[in-house]
């Protein structure tokens, strides 16, 4: 089972990832930590004189508290990363005044413990989803203790799960039932991983009382359907559902039940249906309700259905975020190079791609449709959920890059790095300009002589040089398996394989978009009229740009050239990404941002 290396054994060198990486550390390295806990204090009856924050952060809205939780996710992944003293002692105030904030039976929050009784008394209205809050509140704690040792934050996380596990002793069947039934679009009641992080708190206590209270959030109205092999995933809201198939997955692991990953593998076969070029997925409701969040955004439509989901309010980052777990843990399952497609095409598109190059912080939505325009969340006013899983996602941007498993190690993207292979005594350097180059060149650092393999994806790979000597590729199920004994200082470069193909947009048969390898391509502007442009044409009409940076132009029918940049170098331009390749349909469309989730959903 091949596995990802930790956090503190990856380090990120290139200019686009390590970058946008060390924006947002910098971010909460400078955050005043008074005004993140300002919601809480006032809850708890603490005076705070902090500036509010604003947004979703407000003191009126009912998510307050959510961002706080990431906060401490990702200021400790930084901290355990960077072995960052500064953001070590960040995380632990931030538990210190979360334990003077908790109430003696355990309730710890920015919100009244009375929203749960509103909840409980009617179920999915006057309220917006507490249970996500104290979801995003326990794994920030839990997340604490993994990675920086902190028994506080530990008991807190295992005081508050006692706390409501408390609670839903008290309530029936079907009460709970209504509570956790999130099968309306624009549901207020959304409880987002909760129970992914009762597993891990689980995993860490051993504590039966921890393990059935994670159980009662896998309901069966999705679980047991996908299990039984039903596509019901039309009108859900992407971002309640895709955490519940994490959570899924958790308990098949924990618990070896069949049901609970037969589920989880026909639910990727479902997505797949519902995905985006970027390898991302969420936009309309096949049935929305108008004035709500699910006229544009957040949710499912049918199977293969895109042709009207280019809304403005496509791709949610948040969605981006959870679907790269799913695909870490299909990948610990069945080591399949279609996995590692995924991951490396959502890791470019829609994870580096939802945050800006100039603060770090990430977009709501990712729309791809004609004359878009990125929109990234404020410094201090905005605080969407996507603000908040962004800043945890560039926490562990190091991801799914490296993977290990016994003797073999696995590269996944040409992203320069450095990996630490502590059982090898091995430390492996790439270094590549990918994708502005089509070379990466690995220097492997060993005490001693080592015998080990190194896999890559067939298809990302030309060609292979050791120490300037080419070699034969060995290929074994999609996969170039080079198997030796390494020196110090050997090297092996890699010319990379990466071509212009065309991805259709599912359910369209005009729209498509232009891939450069595992890089989505953005048109820039909004006055280039192109026809005629197929995968016969594509590399004929395509012109690559003579610079350091990945551009290619087209010659447009208004006698001037498009330019086409990777959508992840987009920040400030009008762009296209779904191209209409048999006229221009889209040309006079309006594009128009979806609202930010907020509003919709008061307005629903």
């Amino acid at each position: 089972m091949f596995t990802n290396f930790g956090l503190d054994e990856v380090r990120l060198t290139d200019k686009y990832f390590a970058f946008r990486r060390q924006l947002v550390k910098k971010y909460i390295h400078e955050f005043d930590i008074n005004r993140l806990m300002h919601t809480f204090k006032i809850n708890a009856g603490i005076p705070s004189r902090a500036e509010p924050l604003g947004g979703w952060e407000d003191a009126r809205c009912g998510l307050r508290g959510h961002f706080a939780g990431h906060f401490l996710s990702a200021c400790s992944k930084f901290a355990f990363a960077d072995q960052d003293d500064l953001l070590q002692a960040k995380a632990n105030e931030i538990v210190n005044i979360m334990e003077l904030c908790a109430k003696p039976n355990g309730y710890l929050s920015a919100f009244e413990e009375e929203k749960l009784d509103v909840l409980e008394s009617e179920e999915n209205r006057s309220v917006w989803a507490p249970y996500y809050t104290l979801h995003k509140i326990i794994q920030g704690l839990v997340d604490c203790y993994i990675y920086l040792r902190n028994s506080k934050s530990l008991e807190l996380a295992v005081k508050l799960a006692y706390y409501i596990h408390r609670r839903f002793e008290e309530l029936s069947f079907w009460k709970i039932d209504g509570i956790l039934r999130c099968t309306k679009v624009n549901p207020a009641n959304e409880f987002g991983g909760i129970g992914d992080a009762l597993y891990t708190l689980y995993g860490i206590t051993g504590d039966d009382i921890i393990l059935e209270l994670a159980h009662i959030f896998d309901r069966d109205y999705l679980i047991d359907y996908l299990a039984d092999g039903k596509d019901v995933l039309e009108n859900l809201h992407a971002n309640t559902h895709l955490p519940m198939i994490i959570a899924a997955m958790h308990r098949y692991d924990i618990s070896g039940e069949e049901k609970y990953k037969t589920a989880a593998l026909n639910f990727y076969n479902f997505l797949l249906g519902r995905t985006f070029a970027n390898g991302n997925n969420s936009s309309k409701a096949a049935a929305y309700i108008k004035g709500g969040v699910s006229e544009k955004s957040e949710h499912w439509g049918g199977y293969g259905k895109l042709e009207d989901a280019l809304t403005g309010g496509e791709s949610e980052s948040c969605c981006a975020h959870n679907t790269e777990r799913i695909l870490e843990r299909l990948f610990q399952w069945n080591c399949s190079v279609e996995y590692l497609d995924h991951l490396e095409i959502l890791k470019y598109n829609a994870i580096l791609n939802s945050a800006s190059d100039k603060s770090g912080l990430s977009q709501y939505h990712q729309p791809m449709g004609s004359r878009a325009a990125k929109k990234f969340s404020s410094l201090y006013d905005s605080f969407w959920c996507c603000t908040a899983s962004g800043i945890e996602a560039m926490s562990e941007l190091q991801k799914n890059i490296w993977f290990h498993c016994g003797d073999t190690l696995l590269l996944n993207a040409f992203i320069s790095s450095t990996v630490v292979w502590e059982e090898k005594n091995a430390k492996i350097t790439q270094h590549t300009e990918f994708p502005d180059a089509l070379v990466s060149t690995l220097v492997v650092n060993v005490g001693e002589a080592e015998e080990f393999r190194i896999m890559f994806k067939e298809k990302a790979v030309k060609a292979v040089k050791i120490n300037a000597v080419p070699v034969d590729l060995k290929k074994e199920n999609g996969y170039i398996v080079i198997h030796r004994v390494f020196y110090d200082q050997d090297t092996i470069e890699i010319e990379i394989d990466a071509s212009l193909h065309l991805v259709p947009l599912q359910g369209s048969e005009r729209l498509a978009a232009v891939m450069y390898g595992s890089i989505l391509l953005a048109k820039l502007g909004q006055d280039s009229l192109l026809q005629d442009i197929s995968n016969h044409t594509i590399h004929e009409k395509f012109v690559r740009r003579p610079q350091d940076r990945l551009e290619f132009v087209v010659d447009s029918l208004q006698g001037n050239q498009a330019r086409f940049i990777p959508l992840f170098r987009v920040e400030e331009e009008q762009y296209t990404v779904y191209l209409d390749l048999k006229g221009d349909s889209l040309q006079n469309s309006c594009f128009s941002f979806a609202k930010d989730g907020s509003s919709a959903y008061e307005e629903a």
